[in-house]
């Protein structure tokens, strides 16, 4: 009928059903009577909340009362926002250790690379350097699966896929080219990458030597079979699809000769995600997501916990779980950042908190926050890694990165991860180019209305008394080894490969 997150320390409850006014809700020895009605998805007082004091979930405030009675809903009208103070001294608890057993000896059959890499899908990308030659990328895309039939003839191809993209030219060489060329050397050297085909229009500012030099000074080119065509020297849009085809006829049999071997977990990188949310994504989905994250980091894996703009509020949550002080200065160097650029585009941070958010009982970005953490579980903070930019050790990493979810997991795929776990309590479609998306729905309602886009149903926690958190964590743990190992998405099943650049200087929420 509702659910308290942290009994300990919670003085508010989410309602799991409509309570009428004057309904009676037992918590421990106490009865509780509801005093106005409360849809599901509210909030309520657990007991009298004081003017002055906060109102708490999670363990963590997320406003303060304006005095507040025993079985009161919790509103904006008496809940003012809770300023967040990044100065604030933190004290950095001890290192989590997760238990390494049973996740220790675990394995998915994935694709080893020749750098010692291993990936969870087998692409072959066509990457456009810029806006200029994305379209021709797409034509080549699109009429090498329709002629070479790729499902059929490679059936070690997963895909043949062009990140097509907006960026590249007609605009100032700064810091929007770095990110956007470190985005694409990322995508090239990902593991779930078989074979690449370059494409430039030839006289943009990220050419093909500005793409050459950029892959060069930061490291060995990718190990994998990797061609550039540029279309003013090919002569032309015609020429250069049809050398890319001659190409690809070419390329396709040796990506096709990789095989699924066995491989440990700790090969695993897993970004996360949460979109659409609504009042439950935060108590079941994204805790379910934690849940297995735990499992995958003690195994030796990895994950990247990013969006910002849903960090806010939940600052010192986080910067209580970091490894040591020079991360806690790191994330507020992020976090200024992120908060400087708002300022000067005039944008209010809180706007992530959209409508749809708080007809969902999300009463404030705050209380968002906090239920959207949870997806990074509950290990140590071990770095803090830019957009696109790959964490250098296991263990959870936060990242800066918009809210925009598209934007999202196109940087969580250059940062690394192998996979991406992504919540979502009113329902989003969004897939990533290269790879796959697991949507975990907050409620069951959701799953049912949407059974052909969603992959696993957290909202199970909300109905059958039988499941608790670990058992949810311990099933979608399975789930991704299984998915690693070839099981397809739903996302992958529609065709959704979304593949969209945090453009440098825009303000994503």
């Amino acid at each position: 009928m509702f659910i308290v997150v942290n009994p300990s320390q919670d003085n508010v409850a989410v309602s799991c059903v409509d309570l009428p006014q004057g309904a009676v809700c037992v918590v421990g020895d106490k009865k509780i009577k509801v005093n106005q009605a409360i849809r599901k998805g509210e909030r309520f007082a657990l007991t009298h909340i004081p003017n002055g004091a906060h109102v708490i979930q999670y363990g963590w405030p997320f406003g303060i009362a304006q005095g507040i009675q025993s079985g009161d809903l919790i509103h904006t009208g008496n809940v003012r926002e809770l300023e967040s103070d990044l100065s604030a001294p933190v004290i950095v608890a001890p290192p989590v250790m997760p238990n390494q057993e049973p996740w220790i000896s675990r394995t998915f059959a994935g694709f080893l690379r020749s750098d010692g890499r291993v990936g969870v899908r087998n692409h072959y990308v066509i990457v456009p350097t810029s806006q200029c030659a994305s379209h021709v990328a797409l034509q080549v895309a699109a009429q090498a699966n329709a002629r070479l039939r790729p499902e059929l003839h490679f059936p070690n191809v997963d895909s043949i896929v062009a990140l097509t993209n907006t960026e590249g030219c007609g605009c100032a060489s700064n810091m929007q080219i770095d990110r956007f060329l470190r985005v694409l050397r990322n995508h090239l050297h990902h593991p779930n990458v078989g074979a690449a085909l370059i494409i430039d229009l030839g006289c943009e500012q990220t050419n093909y030597q500005a793409l050459h030099d950029n892959l060069r000074v930061h490291g060995p080119m990718p190990g994998i079979p990797m061609d550039w065509l540029t279309i003013q020297k090919e002569g032309g849009v015609t020429n250069t699809i049809n050398k890319a085809l001659a190409i690809l006829e070419q390329r396709l049999a040796i990506v096709n000769a990789a095989v699924r071997t066995d491989h440990p977990v700790r090969h695993l990188l897993i970004g996360t995600e949460c979109g659409a949310s609504d009042s439950f994504s935060g108590i079941t989905a994204n805790p379910v997501i934690g849940s297995a994250v735990d499992k995958i980091i003690a195994a030796g894996g990895g994950a990247i916990l990013s969006e910002v703009p849903e960090m806010l509020g939940a600052e010192r949550a986080l910067m209580s779980r970091m490894r040591n002080e020079n991360v806690v200065a790191d994330f507020r160097n992020m976090m200024t950042w992120y908060r400087e650029l708002a300022s000067r585009l005039g944008v209010d941070m809180t706007d992530n908190l959209v409508p749809e958010n708080k007809a969902g009982g999300l009463i404030n970005a705050c209380i968002k926050s906090l239920g959207a953490i949870t997806k990074g579980g509950t290990t140590t903070i071990e770095g803090i890694v830019d957009y696109g930019e790959r964490p250098l050790k296991p263990g959870l990493h936060l990242s800066q990165g918009p809210g925009n979810d598209l934007e999202s997991v196109t940087g969580l795929a250059a940062s690394g991860a192998t996979m991406i776990c992504f919540s979502t309590g009113k329902g989003t479609i969004t897939g990533q180019a290269i790879v796959p998306v697991i949507k975990i729905t907050s409620t069951s309602s959701l799953f049912r209305a949407m059974p052909f886009d969603m992959d696993y149903d957290a909202g199970i926690l909300l109905e059958n008394p039988a499941w608790n958190l670990e058992r949810m964590g311990n099933a979608l743990f399975e789930r991704i080894l299984a998915i690693a190992s070839g099981q397809k998405t739903s996302a992958e099943l529609n065709g959704q490969q979304q593949f969209q650049i945090w453009t440098a200087g825009k303000l994503s929420l």
